[in-house]
């Protein structure tokens, strides 16, 4: 079997993908391009003969982002964008994922998918994989200040999975549009509307042949479940620099309000998202001073 790229293998996975499954976006980037990945979680590091990564996207419903917000805000609530914006399409990636990886296998090729969330991660707080850093090398996007791809099609409203494979697809070209993160226009409007100043760290990472300025989020401050100005009506303060430990604690000793407790009956739901929601690009129209 070749290991020359195959444009009919390629095209024949894309119309598998976009139009069998309905994602929305669809890239494929060479595990050159992310070489510069963290030790131990690299597409070789996990199946040694892998070539290629490929990248799979499905949209949050706009209307989902538009009346995301505190609870107490009139007109605004968080639960469209908790369920349909992260549990449900978190779902729905895992299905296409899965459905694609068997596609490969069927064809004689080897596939690991890795799920679009957590779930039992080596590394602590960081990801066995990132789906983040493999979308801008599949060509998908840029990385934003915030750490997260933004998309020409979606801005940052969209989740994401991968699947590592040693199938020979043709490469995806990485993106060359004009800037979807433009920090000097939304003046940093991830950082401004954490509600646990979760951003306040500043690195740089290199994708292929691009370097990107962002802002890695504190792990524990990014999850902090009561805090000051966070979304949960139970208030607890927060220290300064919040350790696992200090959150495990809080998650003892806080009472959630019910409407937490009934979207989490059915697996872990996000508190927040407002990095996703207030973020302006593409278009970077009515953007807030």
């Amino acid at each position: 079997m070749t290991n020359a790229p195959q444009a009919d293998l390629t095209d024949r996975v894309r119309k598998f993908a976009l139009e069998e499954l309905d994602v929305d976006l669809f890239g494929v980037a060479p595990v050159e391009r992310l070489a510069g990945a963290p030790e131990g979680s690299r597409p070789t590091d996990y199946l040694s003969s892998a070539t290629s990564v490929i990248v799979l996207a499905m949209r949050i419903p706009r209307g989902a982002l538009q009346v995301a917000g505190h609870y107490e805000e009139p007109g605004k609530t968080l639960s469209p964008y908790m369920w349909y914006g992260y549990v449900a399409l978190n779902q729905a990636l895992s299905q296409a994922a899965g459905r694609v990886s068997r596609y490969l296998e069927k064809n004689g090729y080897t596939a690991v998918p890795f799920p679009p969330t957590g779930v039992l991660y080596k590394f602590g707080s960081r990801a066995d994989f990132s789906h983040r850093h493999a979308a801008v090398a599949a060509g998908l996007g840029e990385l934003g200040y915030s750490g997260l791809v933004l998309t020409p099609e979606f801005g940052a409203g969209q989740r994401l999975v991968s699947i590592i494979t040693d199938a020979p697809l043709v490469p995806s070209p990485m993106y060359e549009g004009p800037a979807l993160c433009r920090p000097e226009v939304c003046k940093r409007a991830c950082v401004r509307v954490c509600p646990t100043d979760a951003l306040q760290r500043r690195a740089v990472v290199s994708i292929g042949d691009r370097v990107f300025q962002h802002a890695p989020v504190h792990p524990v401050r990014c999850k902090w479940r009561c805090a000051e100005k966070g979304y949960f009506r139970t208030k607890v303060p927060m220290p300064a620099d919040p350790t696992e430990e200090d959150h495990e604690e809080v998650l003892r000793t806080a009472r959630l309000h019910p409407f937490d407790v009934a979207l989490n009956q059915h697996g872990f739901v996000p508190q927040c998202g407002a990095c996703i929601f207030r973020c302006p690009s593409p278009r970077f129209e009515n953007v807030e001073a």
